[in-house]
């Protein structure tokens, strides 16, 4: 472990434990520039030869200890998969980019028929990969992000109240994401964006537990549907809004994923057939809500350099799924984007 900077026994000992296991090292940086959950830079997805976890400079103490146990348990699943050989993501190809801006746009088609303001067509163009690739960093963060945390909470009790703040921060930037491009976004997105954090964050209120997270009392647009009768919510005034169709979809997005995760044993001694049993959780989560979401074509399970090598070519995809779908009538608007 590369470091000067002071430790607590308890997160040493986490950070001795996830370089026995994997048999690698890791560097602590602070950056004052760093994410606020921090990034965990690892030899597993990039061309290097130890780990890097990178956290806010003004990160002390035990928001510190939380940031580094958080990407340390996400290093030791990664890790777990790769020696299996088995460690995949979900990437993207031409082909496979086509599918999902088609599916959006014929969504948006439906969405424009009932809109007083039309989305300028050029809005519409850009709109599509912009949603698309929102949604394969959500199914890639999201399941992953909901496993660390429980596992986290079970392993490090000393720092659950930090952690509470924490993940109540990230909730709320999480929902705040699309608001002021909520009139633009086809319902069906805004929808799917929402109901997954929802139900991410339904399940740690739970396993942390706190009622703090509970979407229908912190966020405002949700407020109005805690301890609605059911013939209430059923009737046409609730229905017919976005937030409501959210929380729908999130309570059947949330019993997905409780039902692998509540079967973990979150105190089991670590080793590499526990972290690669919880990958291979998260990689049938995955699966399970692309396949609700009908979204299981847009992606393909890949080698983390196949989805590095899909974002250095995102704009040339992009060119040719729009070209495919609207042929040479918008030849000119492409060189635009």
């Amino acid at each position: 472990m590369k470091t000067e900077m002071p430790l607590s026994k308890p997160i040493r000992h986490f950070l001795n434990t996830t370089e026995e296991l994997l048999d690698t090292q890791i560097s602590l940086l602070r950056e004052p520039d760093a994410e606020p959950g921090g990034t965990l830079v690892d030899c597993y997805t990039y061309d290097i030869d130890h780990n890097v976890i990178i956290f806010p400079a003004q990160y002390i103490g035990l928001l510190k200890d939380f940031i580094i146990a958080k990407h340390c348990t996400h290093l030791m699943i990664k890790g777990a998969a790769a020696k299996k050989g088995e460690y995949k993501v979900c990437s993207y190809t031409e082909d496979s980019v086509n599918r999902g801006l088609r599916q959006i746009y014929l969504d948006a088609l439906k969405d424009e028929v009932n809109k007083k303001d039309k989305l300028p067509v050029q809005k519409l163009i850009q709109l599509l990969f912009i949603l698309f690739s929102h949604f394969n960093d959500d199914v890639n963060e999201l399941p992953w992000n909901t496993i660390v945390n429980a596992s986290v909470y079970h392993r490090m009790p000393k720092i659950r109240k930090t952690q509470l703040y924490h993940v109540m921060k990230e909730s709320k930037n999480d929902m705040d994401e699309m608001m002021e491009q909520a009139e633009f976004i086809p319902r069906r997105y805004f929808v799917l964006n929402k109901a997954m954090f929802y139900a991410r964050d339904m399940f740690l209120a739970k396993t942390l537990p706190a009622d703090e997270l509970m979407p229908v009392l912190n966020i405002p647009q949700m407020k109005k549907f805690n301890h609605l009768e059911v013939k209430e919510m059923l009737t046409t005034r609730w229905t017919h809004t976005a937030w409501y169709q959210s929380k729908i979809f999130g309570d059947n997005m949330l019993e997905i994923i409780d039902k692998p995760l509540s079967k973990v044993n979150w105190s089991e001694k670590p080793s590499l057939d526990y972290y690669y049993d919880l990958y291979k959780i998260g990689f049938n989560l995955t699966n399970h809500l692309l396949s609700y979401m009908t979204m299981k074509d847009w992606y393909v399970w890949e080698n983390p350099k196949h989805l590095l090598t899909a974002h250095d070519n995102k704009a040339e995809y992009e060119k040719k799924a729009l070209k495919k779908i609207f042929g040479d009538l918008i030849a000119d608007s492409l060189e635009d984007l």
